[in-house]
């Protein structure tokens, strides 16, 4: 007994440190510079960087959200393993998501940029995983510990015409999953995650068609997840909370708010953090899965000046949906 309980510091210290980490509020690095470097000429001008700004930072979550979601092995808290020793499982796995976001809508109030509109973020994803290591047990019915699963993902995002969005983009990602507990009779099944994602090169608005701002942005989204889940009457329940950072370098180009060209252009590497939270269940028939999760996304703190009453609020949360088939062999 006293060398179970000495085993099980480890992944008490793990699932720890996986909180404490990202516990700080969501927030944003560099908005700041990208403002600024975008200029100053007067009041109007800085505003209109100001809201195009927030505007890349509420795509590129958009964006990430809708290429991460939350659970990242469809319908399952548990690690895959093998079926036999030395043969591992491998799992097919393709679903499609909703995401539901506030973004700026950059409309004109008393020569201001100011509104918010929703963005809705269809997705079709595909991802293969294989089970690299079956784990340690640590006691009867205590199995999985230290396990590894690797997945690698593609999808591809539709985006709007609601916040500058110009065309649909497509992404890849990779990452692992390490189990603390396989699921089995008695105990549930609980594994922590880790993955990246990149989405490549985007664009919003477009000066030269008319905009008064557009903006050019990488998008790149590292999430860590931690994971629960359990059979309940033939129906699997799983729950967990992650956090996503969002990254990329970013360029904004303002026109003139007095009727001349494009004479600003504010330039930064842009990141923003935020906690993820998602629950879900799935129904399994042999090999096959099917599975749904819903989730919320935080909002984004700044340390830019809020605009007036009536203009864009980073800090409104987000929403996201799925459904799923997962083939297991």
């Amino acid at each position: 007994m006293r060398r179970a309980r000495g085993r099980w510091r480890v992944p008490a210290w793990i699932l720890g440190l996986f909180w404490v980490a990202p516990a700080e509020p969501a927030w944003a690095q560099d908005l700041s510079e990208l403002v600024t470097t975008c200029g100053v000429a007067s009041e109007v001008h800085l505003a209109w960087c100001q809201e195009t700004a927030l505007a890349v930072q509420a795509a590129q979550g958009a964006l990430g959200l809708a290429a991460s979601g939350g659970i990242d092995l469809p319908g399952s808290a548990s690690t895959l393993g093998w079926r036999t020793k030395g043969s591992p499982r491998f799992a097919l796995s393709i679903w499609g998501s909703l995401t539901r976001a506030p973004v700026p809508s950059l409309t004109l109030k008393d020569g201001l940029p100011g509104g918010e509109a929703t963005a809705d973020l269809p997705s079709f994803h595909l991802s293969g995983t294989i089970g690299l290591f079956d784990g340690f047990s640590l006691g009867p019915t205590m199995g999985g510990f230290g396990s590894l699963d690797v997945t690698a993902s593609t999808q591809w995002i539709w985006t709007p015409k609601q916040g500058g969005f110009q065309e649909g983009t497509a992404g890849w990602g990779a990452g692992a999953r390490m189990g603390i507990l396989r699921e089995s009779f008695s105990l549930p099944g609980i594994s922590i995650s880790a993955f990246r994602r990149s989405l490549g090169n985007q664009r919003l608005w477009t000066v030269d068609d008319g905009d008064p701002s557009e903006a050019r942005f990488e998008v790149g989204v590292l999430s860590l997840r931690g994971l629960v889940g359990k059979d309940l009457w033939g129906v699997g329940v799983f729950g967990g909370f992650g956090w996503d950072r969002y990254s990329g370098d970013a360029t904004v180009a303002v026109t003139d708010p007095e009727g001349g060209n494009s004479d600003g252009n504010g330039v930064g590497d842009l990141r923003s953090d935020r906690r993820i939270y998602f629950a879900g269940a799935s129904r399994t028939f042999l090999a096959l899965q099917i599975s749904g999760e819903v989730g919320w996304a935080e909002g984004f703190d700044t340390t830019l000046p809020l605009p007036r009453q009536g203009g864009f609020n980073p800090a409104s949360g987000s929403h996201f949906g799925s459904l799923a088939l997962r083939l297991t062999f």
